[in-house]
């Protein structure tokens, strides 16, 4: 990696960084899932027992809350610096990504700063949602998979950020399944025994090692390991039974719980507090619709150049995207819009490489600069709006009459 490259990512972590981390402290109250998460990090590692969280989610998410919380206190700062961290990483990561797929620093470049600017990614990257450092871990196996022809080494660690991703979240499970088969199809090792051999015992087998290793504490309790089997049969059974009744009413997302809108339509969801004449303070959830909307027809074009250029490479964040989204799309459950963070590494990679080919194939570069830097300022102008800085009104006003915002 040269120099340049690595002032670049650099510089992309420390804006991301700075933006998820401006003002952390605020509230100095546990908000949202906080009040759930913060206790059973504890009640994990003290006891081995889930509550007072749901007990149907891999408690990886535990043991690193509990880590924090012993470094920071129990705190603002320890319970959301997890987030904060793994939110800029995830930036970098995206770069990463872009630029494993283009070879290019201006594609890697835009990718990663739609990512560090995305409103969405920036307010659940100030909180305990676990779609940040999950994201986070499933896209470093990603990337890892995608360098691995130089080392051995990385294909084993991208094995170990899968299982990470997995003892988590289970939305990574349709991603696995693909890397897997790629790795088997590549240089046609499914042909070689010993090759085909090795690679399922490590994307297979390591994954699912850190997925038990994460149950620790359970088994801690006595658990034996048929035990661990009906259990994880229940908790998808739970999973797949949840419906938006099941949900407190009063839950800002419940309003907003199918993915088929996330990319269509707007959605801006949270809780304000007006501060007298002019002012207020604000957090919300949305999806920021003026970019997300390029994703679906990027993800088109993107298709579109890999078949005609008989490329698998270019066409995987198309494919990493729809093996995901299906996911969300045909799932039973209720989805809300936090859920959609896996996603953006591929809209966005997806959208700065439509732009710079048909900036290229039209001879309008310095349109598609400008669409771009729009797209940016546009992120940056919501960012005090989202993120509970002490705003005017004014600039905000069409947004707060049209939103799902609940004023105190």
């Amino acid at each position: 990696m040269k120099r340049n490259d690595i002032l670049l990512l650099g510089a992309l972590f420390l804006l991301a960084f700075a933006l998820r981390f401006y003002d952390i402290a605020y509230p100095d109250f546990r908000w949202m899932d906080e009040q759930g998460h913060v206790p059973a990090a504890v009640n994990y590692w003290t006891k081995g027992q889930f509550e007072p969280d749901n007990w149907d989610h891999p408690p990886l998410r535990h043991l690193m809350l509990y880590g924090f919380l012993k470094v920071f206190g129990d705190n603002p700062y320890g319970w959301r610096m997890r987030n904060v961290l793994f939110g800029a990483v995830a930036a970098v990561l995206t770069c990463l990504f872009a630029f494993s797929i283009s070879g290019s620093r201006k594609i890697a470049a835009l990718a990663g700063l739609l990512l560090a600017t995305d409103p969405l990614h920036i307010v659940l990257s100030r909180y305990t949602y676990e779609e940040i450092y999950g994201g986070a871990f499933f896209l470093a196996a990603i990337v890892l998979f995608l360098m691995h022809r130089r080392r051995t080494s990385w294909f084993i660690l991208s094995a170990v950020f899968m299982g990470c991703a997995l003892a988590i979240k289970w939305y990574y499970v349709p991603v696995w399944v693909l890397i897997c088969s790629m790795a088997l199809g590549e240089n046609k090792n499914y042909r070689d025994r010993g090759s085909a051999l090795f690679v399922a015992s490590i994307y297979l087998l390591v994954p699912l090692s850190v997925y038990l290793l994460s149950y620790y504490k359970w088994f801690g309790r006595g658990y034996s390991f048929g035990e661990f089997i009906e259990f994880t049969v229940n908790a998808y059974h739970a999973q797949q039974s949840y419906r938006l009744e099941n949900y407190d009413q009063n839950l800002i997302f419940v309003s907003h719980a199918s993915a088929a809108e996330w990319f269509l339509k707007p959605i801006m969801l949270g809780r304000g507090t007006y501060l007298g004449p002019g002012k207020g303070e604000f957090i919300v959830y949305m999806n920021n619709l003026p970019v997300w909307i390029l994703t679906v027809p990027s993800i088109v074009i993107l298709s579109i150049i890999a078949f005609g250029r008989r490329t698998i490479r270019i066409g995987i964040p198309a494919v990493f995207f729809a093996a995901t989204y299906i996911l969300f799309l045909f799932v039973k459950r209720p989805v809300f819009i936090y859920s959609a963070v896996p996603l953006l590494p591929f809209a966005f990679t997806a959208i700065a490489y439509s732009f710079s080919e048909l900036a290229g194939k039209f001879r309008v570069k310095a349109v598609s600069v400008a669409a771009l830097s729009v797209m940016l300022a546009w992120n940056l102008y919501l960012y005090p709006f989202v993120t509970a800085k002490k705003v005017p009104i004014a600039p905000y006003r069409y947004l707060l009459e049209h939103s799902e915002i609940i004023i105190h």
